[in-house]
């Protein structure tokens, strides 16, 4: 309360006298935030926002002993982070970067909570009353030397973070420390390697959350650190987007949900980060700059092939991340597309497969359901050992393909000699693995979009390299878009 209204006060021209105790109480909120960061996230992710500003002191108690602290320990960091700027000087440098250093702990637990970034990585209204919230407001008001110090410890963070962990080799080491794990039974050595891998992946996931702050940033001060350390920023994002899940996790297993998880995750944020680090509009990127992005947006859906089941698929979440990257681009940057047109088709195609085998796997799921109890809990004999999604794509993920399809047709100009190219995929996805009634209802209006895209030369082309049954799917495009899509004056 004293923050606030000291803050209040100085924006009227009004200097009131300060606490000489309120030095050391700053220091003592820190410390409690530092001392109890493994459950200072649990209340105010309860808590909607009128619940944070509608606490006087009065409570009933209800809430317990720790979400209470909890709560007011973060109000209590929120007003710091909002006294944080140079001209108010109510908070010394040294305690604004302790406060940044305990809300990235507090960071840890969040990265697998979902609506917290929105489409252009930058945090919702939903992370307003999260540690998320309280540091992007204190990142905001931050001054150059301390934003620089954020900006280099999470570039340090990531590059420590995505490397893979030396503990994780399965050869015994000559030293003590490596014969004492070789002596571990099998449940211990498991029971570490599975708390290491958590521990990796959150401290990540972390560093990904506030990278998405600080490449939002828009401050002029900020912007000169950010665009001196973008092409840094966006190498070792796009490491994280492209790593493959073994080096994302030391338990070093792809197949087990807990590894895939915290992959899917890990690309996602990472994604997320390069939207909010591309649709900055007071940064340049130079052309050579559009394969970083590409190969980042293409790294969720890169391994999947329609000839043989994949080992994963994205989540929804991630999906949709890649989708809002690739969309950004085309709307924003059109021209690192043109510059890349292979790579991003190359995206457009690991999405299209991707979301042929979700729509199958759904498809199967549901039979299997319908069919007995014991055949829904087996997995379809297509997809067998294939780690189960987060969360299932869906209708949302086949309208995101058709958006994307339909926004790749706006660039005929520059994209139209790969036409043929795209609705081949197209025809491939619809011979291998035919979508839903519904789902292919949603993505056919981006399929009659590219089909307008291509002129007779690709049609042609793509006709005379096609089989009978190529020929046969392709003409039922065709004609279904001659009926109901193409226009007639």
């Amino acid at each position: 309360l004293w923050l606030r209204a000291e803050r209040t006060l100085a924006a009227h021209g009004v200097a009131a006298p300060r606490p000489p105790a309120l030095d050391r109480l700053v220091r003592c909120v820190v410390a409690q935030l530092q001392a109890r960061h493994a459950h200072a996230v649990r209340a105010p992710l309860r808590a909607d926002r009128a619940s944070r500003d509608d606490d006087d002191g009065g409570g009933d108690g209800s809430g317990g002993g720790v979400d209470s602290l909890d709560g007011a320990l973060l109000r209590a960091a929120d007003a710091l982070a909002e006294s944080s700027a140079p001209s108010a000087r109510v908070v010394q440098r040294q305690d604004v970067r302790r406060l940044a250093a305990v809300l990235s702990l507090l960071l840890r637990p969040l990265g697998a909570v979902e609506g917290l970034l929105g489409p252009s990585g930058r945090p919702t209204p939903a992370a307003a009353a999260t540690p998320l919230g309280t540091l992007r407001r204190l990142v905001a008001a931050a001054d150059d030397a301390t934003f620089c110090w954020l900006l280099d410890g999470v570039l340090s963070e990531l590059s420590s973070s995505a490397r893979p962990c030396a503990s994780t080799s399965t050869t015994p080491s000559s030293f003590p420390a490596g014969a004492a794990a070789a002596a571990k039974t099998p449940p211990e050595a498991a029971t570490e390697a599975a708390a290491e891998a958590e521990g990796v992946a959150s401290r990540l996931h972390a560093a990904l959350l506030c990278a998405a702050l600080l490449c939002a940033a828009s401050s002029p001060l900020h912007l000169a650190r950010l665009s001196a350390s973008a092409p840094r920023l966006l190498a070792q994002l796009c490491e994280v987007a492209v790593s493959p899940p073994q080096r994302l996790s030391p338990l070093r297993s792809p197949r087990t949900s807990a590894a895939s998880a915290a992959s899917d995750v890990s690309r996602r944020l990472a994604v997320q980060a390069l939207t909010a680090l591309l649709t900055n509009g007071q940064l340049r990127f130079e052309l050579i700059d559009a394969a970083a992005f590409l190969r980042a947006a293409g790294a969720p859906c890169a391994h999947v092939s329609l000839r043989s089941p994949p080992a994963t698929l994205p989540s929804a979440a991630t999906f949709g991340a890649a989708y809002f990257l690739l969309l950004a681009l085309l709307r924003q940057r059109g021209a690192l597309v043109h510059t890349a047109a292979p790579l991003y088709f190359s995206a457009v195609r690991g999405m299209l497969f991707a979301l042929g085998w979700a729509d199958a796997t759904a498809s199967s799921t549901a039979a299997a359901s319908s069919a007995s109890a014991a055949t829904s809990a087996a997995a379809p004999p297509a997809l067998e050992g294939r780690a189960p999604a987060r969360e299932p794509m869906g209708l949302d993920c086949a309208r995101h393909a058709r958006r994307l399809l339909e926004e790749t047709a706006a660039h005929k100009r520059s994209l139209v000699r790969y036409g043929a190219y795209a609705l081949s995929d197209v025809v491939a996805l619809l011979r291998y693995r035919p979508l839903g009634a519904a789902a292919q209802a949603e993505l056919m209006p981006g399929v009659y979009s590219l089909i307008g895209m291509c002129t007779q030369v690709e049609l042609q082309e793509l006709h005379a390299n096609s089989d009978p049954v190529g020929k046969r799917i392709l003409a039922d495009l065709l004609e279904g878009y001659q009926t109901s899509h193409k226009y007639r004056g």
